[in-house]
């Protein structure tokens, strides 16, 4: 083996070391990067805008933007905690009443009466199962105490990051642009398609989620239904995650609605549900999917259950980039490859 051969070699062996060791550093920080990233694309106009108004200095435009975006996320995030704290202890007070215990006890025997018809010696023990769940809390205080830390430090590094996307971002996609070896057309038609699916995904989700987080919560007080608060924040959050929406949220408010004698109520919620909070998601998403990023509907259902599932939580936002980065590829496969071999 020649000189240059093994220089070659060497090199690409330490190119591999270094990039996987850079990898695994940077792998602890992979959704605070991912997310920074995500928020920059959806900021990113805003900031063009405003860094122009300010005399193209994007500095100051971008902690302009950040401070804003602190406050605009921030504020309704530490009141909707307070107020979950809140109703919260509402919750626990009413456990700890007697009447609320003898209604989840009137609960659970309707639940037990059915399957001891097949087995006599199964019961529900609410008492045992409150003291379970109250030790549970207590031996793991120090890690829930460790997740609060841990959450707290990734929006710090979030805003952090954040920043230096908005004022450098172009910056960083210039430095992509010329490390890929594919033509500078391909470039940009990845790195449209990668914004066009972080809006769709991000924006529209996120939107539709909130309003049915509110027309959920707004119809649990209606329907009488306490801490709407605490349910309408759940129904938002699940309403993230396709299959599962917010029936884990009004499902259980119509058990109780049922076991409160309250007929009309459970009829009411069961009306909103299906006609009101159910036909939001049923009739804007694919709409919007199919508008904006124009890949099937069942496609994307699939990349937001994949994406969940290998990814965590980032995984609705990441899933569909990753699916449509690579219809991107495939459109680019056939525009380099195939028709280059046709001529």
């Amino acid at each position: 083996m020649d000189k240059d051969s093994l220089q070659k070699y060497f090199f690409i062996g330490l190119l591999f070391i270094s990039t996987a060791l850079v990898f695994f550093i940077f792998l602890p920080f992979l959704e605070v990067i991912v997310l920074s990233a995500i928020f920059a694309i959806v900021l990113s106009p805003l900031q063009k805008r405003l860094s122009r108004r300010l005399g193209g200095r994007n500095g100051l435009s971008a902690f302009i933007l950040v401070l804003c975006f602190m406050v605009t996320v921030l504020t309704p995030s530490v009141f909707l905690t307070f107020k979950l704290l809140d109703e919260s202890k509402s919750i626990y007070a009413q456990l700890t009443n007697n009447s609320e215990i003898d209604y989840v006890q009137k609960i659970s025997n309707a639940i037990e009466k059915p399957i001891q018809k097949f087995s006599p010696e199964f019961s529900i023990n609410v008492g045992e199962l409150a003291s379970i769940g109250a030790d549970w809390i207590t031996g793991h205080l120090t890690t829930i105490l460790s997740s609060v830390f841990n959450i707290i430090t990734d929006i710090v590094l979030i805003f952090f990051s954040l920043f230096f996307f908005l004022r450098d971002g172009e910056k960083f996609k210039g430095i992509l642009m010329d490390l890929s070896p594919l033509n500078d057309k391909y470039d940009e038609q990845i790195s449209l398609k990668v914004k066009q699916t972080v809006n769709t995904t991000f924006v529209s989700v996120l939107l539709i989620a909130i309003i049915q987080g509110v027309l959920s919560g707004f119809g649990m007080w209606i329907f009488g239904i306490p801490n709407p608060t605490l349910w309408g924040a759940v129904s938002a959050v699940a309403s993230l995650v396709p299959g599962l929406g917010t029936t884990i949220t009004f499902v259980p408010a119509i058990i109780y609605s049922y076991f409160s004698g309250n007929i009309p109520h459970m009829l009411g919620l069961i009306l909103w549900w299906v006609l009101g909070v159910s036909l939001i998601d049923n009739l804007l998403s694919p709409y919007i999917y199919s508008r904006s990023v124009e890949i099937h509907q069942l496609i994307m259902l699939f990349a937001v259950l994949g994406g969940l599932a290998f990814f965590g939580p980032i995984g609705f936002i990441f899933g569909p980039i990753v699916v449509a980065v690579f219809f991107v590829l495939i459109d680019i496969y056939q525009d380099l490859i195939l028709n280059a071999k046709s001529l």
